[in-house]
């Protein structure tokens, strides 16, 4: 019950923030499904065309973000009020300008009531949450502030020349502009949204398919429960690479009725088009995501090659994509910081792996073409870990890192535990024994094994290890904002960041509260290993030649070390000290 009474004081306590952010959900969704039955007609489902929106919302939602940052930029405050107005009259002439629509009340009921409840178990998290977590989050931060104050411009918040995700704070700049909720809350119950209605959008596919609701909504239960992804990616505050599976799911769901060109023939130059936005708009929340599709187009490709081979030459094919996918498991594991990829899954999904490595035997046997497009897409995902590419702002990378294929990984993983469970029903009418009533009871087993694995092993709360900002450190940052000159220069603690095969040693990633002093109160911080050794003199010259007039210490394992900047007391002035943040001042420099 501490879940449910967690999440419903968040609710409670961030109503406005929630509304904020799923308005524009909803206004896009509706849109986004009122164009698709003009396209369609009643070709779907009333639950078909809801999951399709839940994934295609992002389409008109980026337009009206993209339209009030230029209006902004352009023409003031005025704009914001006059987009947010055109936005309105555009939702009411979509919602009375077509035919009534009978929709299902129960089920209107039972989506609106799982929404709530995937909802609610969402917000739990941000109980214990005091800052967004990790050190992307503070960077984040600093672009929405950035887009949002268009008129306060400094060279401390311009974004770097490495700055590429564009359309995730656009988003998120728009909904602090129109709404006033603060950036700090969207950003913490952005990602909780995106996280419960995500899952749905896969519904779509499964259905289609298999044509089994219970198959369909399977997949949606492993998405959002099965995993400790891509929900652990609040711990990293990874809110762009989150948002981009929104066009990840977005352009698998056209892309399949592009494929199945049989059913869809007659509509396809609308379907190419919905295509070409969906790349774009990814594009611009997550650059990588370009990647992904590649891999996706490559797959599809091997996939209707594979369907014109003799039955012999597609049992090889299999074994081969089989066979590549161990060799590459076997590298990645090998590799010191790949092997990172599978850590958690063993640890935290074991019971779920074994569950759909069940179920994978019977989506080989009904489902083989959709299964080998999924098996080829991983093994491409994987390999993308090992191709070198290098930008001149950015440095030596590979095609994808390390957490964007970890966080990839979900997605097969219950699209093919639903084709499974979709095959086990198929196997199991072949009983004359009672075979509904067996259906049923393994269905109902199987939900119940996925609920019962999430009570015990998902984590709905944040990470010890990521959770890098204590109440503490904000008094400090509210202490140095009041007294520390705004021209001052302060150390904050580092570590090596290594997400891919091919980082520079000089890749530094902040490990406590001070990733978040520049953002809060622009102060300039320069960056140093948190294992330096204080005592050394070496250390206080290097300080002083950079110029540096405070050190800053947080209460993470990884900060400074307390006691080497308190052992020299003719070089570091203790000027601030609460048990989790403290503030030195540096001394004695010539």
């Amino acid at each position: 019950m501490t879940i449910w009474t967690d999440g419903l004081n968040v609710l409670l306590d961030r109503a406005w923030v929630v509304f904020s952010i799923l308005i524009p959900i909803l206004w896009g969704n509706i849109l986004f499904g009122a164009a698709l039955r003009k396209i369609f007609k009643t070709q779907f489902t009333d639950i078909e065309y809801f999951s399709l929106g839940m994934a295609g919302w992002v389409l008109p939602s980026s337009l009206w973000a993209a339209l009030m940052l230029a209006g902004t930029f352009l023409f003031g405050e005025a704009a914001t009020i006059a987009v947010s107005a055109l936005a309105v009259v555009v939702f009411l002439f979509v919602l009375f300008s077509g035919k009534p629509k009978r929709a299902s009340i129960w089920h209107s009921l039972a989506l609106t009531a799982l929404l709530a409840v995937s909802l609610v178990l969402q917000l739990a998290f941000l109980e214990k949450t005091i800052l967004p977590l990790y050190f992307d989050s503070a960077e984040h931060y600093r672009i929405i502030n950035y887009l949002a104050d268009t008129y306060n411009l400094s060279a401390i918040d311009t974004p770097s020349t490495a700055y590429y995700h564009f359309g995730f704070h656009l988003w998120i700049s728009a909904i602090s502009r129109v709404f006033q909720p603060g950036i700090v809350n969207v950003m913490l119950v952005f990602g909780q949204v995106m996280l419960a209605i995500l899952p749905f959008s896969l519904f779509f596919i499964a259905k289609q398919e298999t044509q089994s609701n219970a198959a369909a909504f399977f997949i949606c239960l492993l998405a959002g429960l099965g995993w400790h992804m891509p929900s652990h990616l609040m711990n990293w505050g990874k809110y762009p690479a989150l948002f981009s599976l929104v066009g990840i799911h977005f352009v698998l769901n056209v892309g399949y009725l592009i494929y199945r060109n049989d059913t869809f023939k007659h509509r396809q130059s609308a379907l190419y088009g919905l295509l070409g936005l969906g790349i774009l708009i990814s594009a611009l929340i997550h650059t990588r995501s370009l990647v992904v599709f590649a891999f996706a187009a490559l797959s599809v490709l091997l996939t209707i090659w594979r369907k014109t081979m003799p039955a012999m030459v597609q049992h090889f094919l299999f074994a081969l994509v089989a066979c590549l996918i161990l060799i590459e498991i076997v590298f990645i594991q090998k590799s010191g910081v790949l092997s990172l990829l599978f850590g958690a899954y063993l640890r935290d999904d074991i019971w779920m792996i074994a569950l759909v490595a069940v179920l994978m035997f019977f989506s080989i046997k009904f489902y083989s073409e959709l299964t080998f497009f999924l098996l080829a897409s991983l093994s491409l995902l994987m390999l993308g870990l090992f191709v070198p590419v290098h930008f001149p702002s950015l440095g030596g990378l590979t095609l994808l890192d390390r957490p964007y294929v970890q966080m990839l990984f979900y997605l097969p993983l219950s699209i093919f535990g639903g084709l499974g469970l979709a095959g086990l029903h198929q196997t199991l009418q072949r009983f004359s024994f009672h075979p509904k009533l067996l259906t049923r009871f393994t269905t109902l087993l199987i939900f119940g094994l996925v609920a019962l694995n999430a009570g015990l092993r998902h984590h709905f709360y944040p990470s010890d290890c990521c959770q890098i900002v204590s109440r503490d450190d904000l008094a400090a940052f509210q202490w140095m904002d009041t007294t520390l000159p705004s021209n001052a220069r302060i150390l904050t603690a580092s570590t090596d960041l290594y997400v891919t095969s091919f980082e520079s040693a000089n890749t530094l990633a902040g490990v406590d509260g001070g990733v978040w002093i520049a953002p809060l109160i622009s102060r300039k911080t320069i960056r140093m290993r948190w294992d330096v050794n204080f005592a050394q003199p070496e250390t206080h010259d290097e300080i002083c030649a950079q110029e540096l007039d405070y050190i800053y210490v947080g209460g993470m394992r990884e900060s400074f070390s307390v006691p080497q900047l308190a052992g020299r007391p003719n070089g570091y002035l203790e000027i601030f000290a609460l048990p989790k943040a403290k503030v030195y001042q540096v001394i004695g420099c010539e």
